[in-house]
């Protein structure tokens, strides 16, 4: 994939009714194309920014730049990308005013009539600050955070960063657990299967050796689940469920039927389809709100 950024001069003064239809053209041809990004309004020039595949990419620019609503378009910059910067917005906008600028951390001497094909082309360092500033203003309001670093009471931030730097340290013991336990996989597999003759294997030291690497994998599972907690985009209660499904999978697997109940069989079951339940729950109300925001920021952008 590629990101392109460019700026260009309206022909005419866009008016609100205008800009409208440009970007409802624009969302229906992004949907289609899988292109994403911002275009910013202000000072009678666009700056827009572009992602998607190479290919679709450039003819898209090509139409762009036959398009007579606008002229003097300038390249910003091109550049390869792993991952998307605005996956929400088929084209999120940004109406510039004076005010707005004003707010622009690392801006304070950049104003509306700076806002022109001429000087943006040439300060590439003022167009990702504006940028960054209006992506975070979408982003900011979306996302998630229980150990948030900039909540208004001191106290609470000393709080969340002790919190955080245990967390840190959860970590360090987790990946030492899991060294263990690969250790500890190596000794079953040799005292289990190597050691003894092949006519001395039994079907009871397999389970052993599988009961080993799935503790080693539920460890690695709980380690990004730590590691997690400290990002601010993820719903805690989702890594606590999810744990939950790969510990009683993991039993599941290496269940000895000749010796458990039928009853213990059947409750797990109940525990593993109330959990499924609950997780598939989770993720269909994350899909519907992330789905939701996004249409909700292209509409208040318009």
């Amino acid at each position: 994939m590629i990101e392109i950024s460019y700026i260009s001069a309206a022909t005419n003064p866009m008016s609100t009714q205008d800009l409208l239809d440009l970007l409802q053209k624009s969302r229906e041809n992004n949907a289609n194309n899988g292109i994403t990004g911002m275009l910013l309004y202000g000072n009678g020039a666009f700056l827009q920014v572009l992602e998607g595949d190479e290919r679709v990419v450039d003819a898209l620019i090509a139409t762009i730049r036959k398009d007579p609503r606008h002229t003097n378009l300038k390249m910003i910059y091109r550049k390869n990308i792993e991952r998307r910067q605005y996956s929400d917005w088929t084209m999120g906008f940004k109406h510039i005013s004076e005010k707005e600028l004003q707010n622009v951390e690392g801006l304070r001497d950049f104003s509306e009539k700076d806002f022109s094909p001429d000087y943006l082309s040439q300060h590439i360092a003022v167009v990702q600050s504006l940028m960054n500033h209006f992506r975070k203003e979408h982003v900011k309001p979306t996302g998630h955070s229980e150990l948030g670093l900039d909540e208004e009471d001191r106290m609470m931030n000393v709080l969340h960063h002790i919190i955080r730097g245990a967390v840190r340290v959860l970590s360090i013991l987790m990946v030492i657990t899991i060294v263990w336990g690969v250790i500890d996989v190596i000794s079953a597999l040799y005292f289990q299967v190597f050691l003894p003759s092949f006519e001395g294997l039994h079907v009871r030291d397999i389970f052993v050796v599988f009961g080993s690497f799935l503790a080693v994998l539920i460890a690695i599972e709980i380690f990004l689940n730590i590691t997690l907690y400290l990002r601010d985009d993820v719903v805690h209660v989702k890594l606590v469920v999810a744990t939950a499904l790969m510990a009683i999978a993991r039993k599941v697997i290496i269940f000895d039927f000749e010796k458990i109940q039928p009853m213990y069989i059947l409750a797990t079951a109940a525990v593993v389809l109330a959990l499924g339940v609950v997780y598939w729950l989770m993720e269909q109300k994350t899909v519907w709100g992330v789905e939701h925001r996004s249409g909700k920021q292209d509409e208040h952008r318009s």
